[in-house]
């Protein structure tokens, strides 16, 4: 989500609290708390006003470290959550932390995360352990921010673009929107010459710098910003990854709104990112999928060539024998013939009844084609 005008002016009506100044940090065994500031803290009347964001540090596993910003806590579970670990245990982190009198550090094996704690220089910077100096990426100052974004802003987000918002016939109670919607935004630093990949599947360029993505699942087709499959993820080639650990909508901002950030934004009080090391990226992949499961292998069968009927918005079993068997007078073997959706008869999408005029007999059919050229079959 764009929450700004330019680079100097906020979008009409736009109403952010920025973490600014740490008031409380406590190190523990399992991480550091932090209650972050969101203005100037001069004097003790100064705690009266403004909101207040709870920061936690911690590391689930070796190598990656996560980062939960809470505005308001207390409220019910969300209904839907990724399941961490799910097929890997965890390696044991060895965690450490420590506290200096202006920053507070936790260490997780090869990934380091420090904190300023000077007053109104709240930072967050994210290090190789062996190399303090080197920084991979950091939050700095007004990159943490709870805010209220008037709902005219919003209505294009996916999520309130879906038929049960905007069609009455799929949902005829419609859905109120409230005149502001509360969003939480993390911002991750982008350094020159930095190249980030990744957020599932999209149809622009592999190098995502300079996109505004919405992960939000759509049917919008191969050739728009819309996404089949979205994944909460992405790859830094300066040897880290971000994995978003939020199953609704997440919209992210890469390089698009501010040239040197990448601004991840969720709709609701907390939000939580996991910054996951390499060096490498097999390395990161590798700690990727430890944390959020390892994908079966598909039979082998599935690695052949997949053919399409391509939407053909007419065609019979011999438009698809003639398919077939083109491909094998020009030598391509095909592994699986896919039915796109005119197999079903026109307006009849939900009967997943083959069309009696283009396929008077599926079940033979179906047979024969497997039999003759050796296909598995897919109907869509």
């Amino acid at each position: 989500m764009k929450f700004t005008d330019g680079l100097w002016h906020l979008k009409d009506g736009v109403k952010p609290a920025f973490g600014f100044t740490v008031t409380d940090v406590k190190t523990h065994n399992s991480g550091i708390d932090l209650r972050v500031a969101t203005r100037p803290i001069r004097h003790r009347g100064d705690t009266l006003g403004g909101p207040l964001l709870f920061v936690n540090l911690t590391s689930p596993s070796e190598g990656i470290i996560g980062l939960k910003v809470k505005h308001f806590g207390g409220l019910a579970p969300q209904k839907a959550e990724f399941e961490l670990f799910p097929d890997v245990p965890p390696t044991p982190p060895n965690l450490q932390t420590s506290k200096s009198p202006t920053s507070a550090t936790i260490a997780s094996g090869p990934l380091s995360a420090v904190v300023s704690t000077v007053p109104g220089q709240y930072g967050i910077d994210f290090v190789p352990t062996s190399d303090p100096k080197h920084i991979l990426t950091f939050s700095g100052p007004k990159s943490q921010a709870v805010i209220n974004l008037p709902s005219k802003w919003a209505t294009m987000s996916a999520s309130n673009t879906g038929l049960m918002t905007t069609d009455v016939s799929a949902n005829p109670f419609g859905v109120s929107v409230p005149a502001f919607l509360r969003y939480i935004l993390i911002e991750l630093n982008l350094a020159g010459g930095e190249l980030i990949y990744g957020a599932g599947e999209g149809f622009g360029g592999v190098v995502k710098n300079g996109q505004a993505i919405s992960m939000w699942n759509r049917d919008g087709g191969t050739s728009s910003e819309q996404q089949y499959k979205s994944v909460p993820f992405y790859l830094s080639s300066r040897g880290y990854g971000v994995f978003i650990n939020h199953p609704g909508e997440v919209e992210l901002e890469v390089g698009s709104e501010k040239m040197s950030r990448v601004g991840i934004s969720v709709v609701g009080e907390e939000l939580e990112v996991f910054v996951i090391y390499g060096p490498t990226p097999k390395e990161v992949l590798r700690r990727y999928t430890q944390l959020t499961g390892r994908p079966g292998l598909p039979p082998l069968w599935t690695f052949g060539l997949w053919l399409s009927t391509s939407f053909l918005t007419d065609y019979d079993q011999n438009t698809v024998s003639g398919f077939l068997q083109g491909m094998r007078d020009r030598k391509c073997d095909v592994r699986v013939m896919h039915f796109d959706c005119f197999w079903m008869k026109q307006y009849e999408w939900c009967n997943f009844t083959f069309d009696p005029d283009m396929f008077p007999n599926p079940a033979e059919y179906l047979r024969s084609i497997k039999e003759k050229f050796g296909v598995k079959v897919c109907v869509w």
